[in-house]
């Protein structure tokens, strides 16, 4: 028999339980308010750029991969995991069955390899920096020298004869951390000079054609209150190319293009990578 104040206590526990179980949202976390509000946001903001920029299961380019929002291009890295991954997942998955269950090589507990695949969240590698690159060289250098010296000494080599060989594969001279040395372009101007017969310089030389660096002339004239790519072409570009077109009859822009085996291409490797993104009129003009 269970006495009185024994039932009132099992009661009163029964009474707390039920209604902390009422207090309790039982419900799933993609229904609550703050999840469906998100979810909304969310919805907005991708029909918002659909109709900004149009149907993205037709978009031409084949080769980049784009970002709807902030029209950012994901790194060719990125590029190469997306379509790789699903190769690279069926291999594992054939080598998983072939090595354990089938041959039986491994024991099934053995742990498989994570992939480190560069992802949207974790960009690719940068290079290492330049102290780096010199620290890695310096001691390669000097393991290679302590090598070749000792056996030099065994053998009886002549040292000056030694020391006239290269140890690189790139020649120091020519090169630096196996990219090629750049001059300075202004340098050359003083030789082109000389070789150019001495001309009278007039004051107004008649003009009939001006040539404009494209890249020269975006970093020259502010955007001010330009928000758009759009905005900074009619208010700001377009406007200064028609005031020059007045004193002559043709003005040609000239942009710069990088092809993959020149000197411009090897500096803006050095310069490093950023964000690449895809300019369209509608496209927001970058804080920097």
């Amino acid at each position: 028999m269970v006495s009185g104040p024994e039932m009132a206590r099992v009661v009163g526990e029964f009474e707390v339980s039920s209604e902390k179980r009422k207090e309790t949202d039982t419900r799933h976390h993609e229904n609550t308010k703050h999840a469906q509000m998100a979810f909304a946001r969310d919805v907005k903001a991708l029909t918002a750029a659909m109709e900004d920029m149009g149907n993205p299961f037709c978009e031409k380019s084949a080769v980049n991969l784009l970002v709807l929002d902030t029209r950012d291009l994901a790194d060719t890295a990125v590029i190469d995991t997306v379509n790789q991954i699903e190769n690279l997942g069926q291999e594992q998955y054939e080598t998983y069955v072939s090595e354990r269950l089938v041959n039986q090589t491994k024991p099934i507990k053995d742990p498989i390899k994570r992939n480190n695949l560069p992802l949207f969240s974790r960009p690719p590698v940068r290079e290492r920096s330049r102290s780096q690159q010199q620290i890695s060289s310096l001691k390669s250098d000097c393991s290679l020298f302590s090598r070749l010296y000792i056996a030099s000494q065994i053998r009886d080599g002549n040292l000056e004869e030694f020391f006239e060989h290269e140890n690189q594969a790139c020649p120091p001279a020519l090169s630096h951390m196996g990219k090629l040395r750049t001059g300075t372009k202004s340098d050359l101007v003083g030789c082109l000079e000389v070789l150019l017969p001495s001309q009278e310089t007039t004051s107004n030389p008649t003009v009939h054609v001006i040539i404009l660096d494209g890249a020269a002339l975006v970093n020259m004239l502010r955007p001010g209150a330009a928000k758009t790519f759009s905005d900074y072409v009619q208010q700001v570009f377009s406007p200064y190319v028609l005031s020059q077109l007045q004193h002559v009859s043709r003005i040609d822009v000239v942009w710069d293009e990088y092809f993959p085996e020149s000197l411009k291409a090897e500096t803006r490797i050095k310069r490093g990578k950023g964000v690449c993104r895809r300019v369209e009129p509608s496209s927001l003009i970058p804080g920097k």
